[in-house]
């Protein structure tokens, strides 16, 4: 027995590789009820929890415009992604997201975001996409430091997880999740390296000192990440699911058919994986096996 947890890597638009290996997920009939989400991988992730199939790529077919992802949207708003298109006209409107599903599910969704004031790492299960400030924390978990606005909610000033835990694999160890299932959106032997533009976020940021040091240290904190996630996987307590192919859509790609391809490599990548998936899987009680 024991508990599992699902936990999926942000990375912007490399996030359509995590949208196949969910859909994946749910034609095997797998589904983990503790998500934890960072960036891209929580938006994704929400789909996956109302059991909306197809959704997240359809979104990357049709919606992927000005209003989605542009220099435009930086210079009127702050932010290269159009949060209020992304997570409220799209999700209401456009792509229609099934709320009462979301609610009314087994799974729950803990989004990975890092507070401005201390830098370090803010986790908040959401339970409510109808409720403002859970959106607002969605928001919050995808603001990408330099590249969006800081986003207020409910007394915090967050951004994106991936600054502070970008795989938040000793966050679910901590929580009792003594198996995991980790999905990346980088190849294997990728490590980041240190930046040469490292002193930026200092002057980005001049009255969050703290944050900004997270920033230009994340690499560290990244690296770190990967060799316990690795670690986990050699004792037989994780699984590990990363692209098999080079990566062809970066963090701002924009082209459907790169998206569509890339989802479609997550999508292969995990039926690949089906049998060792449901041996991993089964008897663990926060896991449901639909046949």
């Amino acid at each position: 027995m024991g508990k599992a947890g699902l936990i999926l890597e942000g990375g912007g638009m490399r996030g359509s590789y995590t949208a196949g290996v969910l859909d994946a997920f749910l034609d095997i009939g797998l589904h983990m009820q503790d998500i934890i989400g960072v960036s891209a991988g929580a938006a994704n992730g929400i789909s996956y929890i109302s059991e909306q199939r197809g959704r997240n790529l359809t979104i990357y077919n049709t919606c992927i415009n000005r209003k989605y992802l542009s220099t435009w949207n930086f210079l009127t708003t702050g932010s290269f992604f159009g949060m209020k298109y992304v997570f409220y006209e799209v999700t209401r409107n456009i792509i229609p997201f099934d709320y009462d599903r979301f609610k009314n599910s087994k799974k729950r969704l803990t989004i990975v975001a890092t507070n401005v004031e201390d830098g370090k790492p803010f986790y908040k299960q959401l339970t409510d996409l109808e409720q403002d400030a859970d959106m607002k924390y969605l928001c919050a978990t995808a603001a990408i430091p330099m590249a969006s606005t800081i986003v207020k909610v409910e007394g915090h000033k967050l951004m994106d997880g991936g600054a502070s835990d970008s795989i938040p694999i000793e966050y679910s160890l901590a929580k009792g999740n003594a198996k995991n299932i980790i999905v990346l959106t980088r190849c294997e032997g990728f490590r980041h390296q240190k930046s040469r533009f490292s002193w930026f976020p200092y002057l980005r940021y001049p009255a969050h000192r703290a944050f900004a040091h997270t920033v230009a240290t994340r690499w560290q904190y990244y690296n770190k990440s990967i060799e316990i996630a690795q670690q986990q996987e050699r004792a037989g307590n994780a699984l590990i699911i990363r692209p098999t192919k080079p990566i062809i859509a970066g963090r701002m790609e924009k082209d459907p058919a790169k998206l569509s391809a890339q989802y479609q490599v997550g999508y292969d990548d995990a039926m690949a994986m089906r049998d060792k998936l449901l041996a991993f899987a089964d008897g663990l009680e926060n896991v449901e096996l639909r046949k």
